[in-house]
């Protein structure tokens, strides 16, 4: 099995498939495998889902206290699982697959036949599960994988490490060469990192959507953050820190960003940021501002079952998120004469011009392209993604509002191949 076959989410339509036959019966089952299941297997958990979404996406000031408390004891549980479930998978393969598109990175990752991965607050263990396709994608021959799980509800625990023991299996049945799994749970706070179980210093350290629901005022995030890089990150890891596109979340990440910039010194951004140094946004732009990407994806049959019963819609996925290494490697690596801009706003279209708001080596400020500019050498400018790379082959010129792109630089789109389930 190649990797593009892996990457596009069969190990997670799998996952689903089983979650359908264990958590709501063989009838169920049948009715998924034929089409949609019954809306009487689901009215509860699209009920619940509503509650839960709005927990979730609501803008809290006090995040912790706020926070929707542990959902592995009721209907919610189910909605998680069935929904919000992929919806983090997919965000953890887009940064992955950032990851393994830097020639480097895929080319030392290939090498080793030992990875070891730490999932800090890993509720059902999704981004083990993302990041275990990953590498079974990644690396054609034999290896061992070690996932260290560490989360507060044993509930959660449990389910995660069952979860990863069935995608374990089914991954072998499609290799060649076998992929030996060792799963390590531990019941815990996440910020109690020397509590943590005795481990390989780790490839992937995962922090998917923990922050925002750790207190403040116990342990500071800088603090334990740091804590959990220097004593369990490899020279040559990841930590890679995903957050929702919510305000408060994300702007509490950025800051968490640069304080680890500040007090790990041999450590750098690997993506999404195009250099080290303070956050260009938190520098520059007004406080109501703060950084995201979005990704576009087909959801699963169970996802697009509950979006239509409930009226939410999956299709967009919008998150903050940053990967910190040691070894200085980044998504945007150095090319003689041109700049890299990380995209972070729409496509906004106004008379005779088009701007969109970027991040780059010194700023984040609005690059403006006058109409009349337009030509085929600057097309990726109409065409990038919120997240994408535009790659200029010379430096924009002063505008009121911000930059512009003359007529004379070229443009190059560099992307992320998008998930998908189709």
């Amino acid at each position: 099995m190649n990797a593009s076959t892996l990457m596009n989410n069969d190990l997670l339509q799998h996952v689903e498939r089983h979650l359908v036959g264990h958590l709501l019966g063989p009838e169920a089952l049948a009715q998924y495998d034929r089409g949609p299941v019954g809306k009487a297997f689901l009215r509860p958990t699209a009920s619940a889902l509503v509650r839960l979404s709005d927990d979730f996406t609501r803008e809290r000031q006090n995040l912790a206290e706020a926070a929707p408390g542990d959902y592995w004891h009721d209907t919610r549980r189910l909605a998680y699982l069935f929904h919000f479930l992929p919806r983090n998978y997919v965000k953890v393969a887009r940064v992955l697959a950032e990851l393994g598109g830097h020639p480097d990175v895929a080319k030392e990752l290939t090498a080793k036949s030992r990875f070891t991965v730490l999932d800090v607050g890993c509720g059902p263990g999704t981004s083990a599960l993302a990041t275990l396709s990953f590498l079974a994608a990644l690396q054609p021959a034999a290896f061992q994988v070690r996932i260290v799980l560490v989360e507060m509800s044993p509930a959660a625990l449990q389910k995660a490490t069952d979860l990863l023991r069935q995608a374990a299996d089914w991954l072998n049945a499609e290799r060649r060469e076998a992929m030996t799994l060792h799963v390590t749970p531990h019941t815990g706070d996440a910020k109690s990192t020397g509590r943590y179980p005795p481990h390989a210093a780790a490839d992937f350290i995962w922090l998917s959507n923990v922050l925002n629901e750790c207190a403040p005022e116990d342990v500071p995030p800088a603090a334990w953050v740091r804590e959990l890089v220097r004593d369990h990150l490899a020279p040559d890891g990841s930590l890679c820190v995903i957050e929702p596109a919510l305000h408060a979340s994300a702007r509490a990440a950025m800051q968490l960003r640069d304080a680890l910039l500040e007090d790990l010194s041999e450590c750098g951004i690997f993506a999404p940021c195009t250099a080290n140094g303070p956050c260009r946004m938190l520098a520059g732009q007004p406080e109501r501002d703060w950084c995201h990407v979005a990704l576009t994806w087909q959801p699963t049959p169970l996802v697009a079952q509950l979006d239509a019963m409930s009226g939410l819609s999956s299709r967009v996925q919008k998150f903050f998120y940053f990967v910190l290494r040691r070894d200085g490697k980044r998504a945007t690596e150095a090319r003689s004469g041109w700049t890299p801009w990380r995209v972070i706003g729409d496509l906004q279209r106004e008379k005779g011009r088009e701007k969109r708001l970027v991040c780059g080596p010194d700023r984040c400020t609005l690059l403006t392209r006058f109409k009349r500019d337009r030509h085929a050498g600057n097309e990726a400018f109409s065409t990038a993604r919120r997240g994408d790379v535009l790659w200029l082959s010379s430096a924009p010129a002063p505008l009121a509002d911000g930059l512009r792109l003359l007529p004379h630089i070229q443009v190059e789109r560099q992307t992320v191949a998008p998930p998908t389930t189709e």
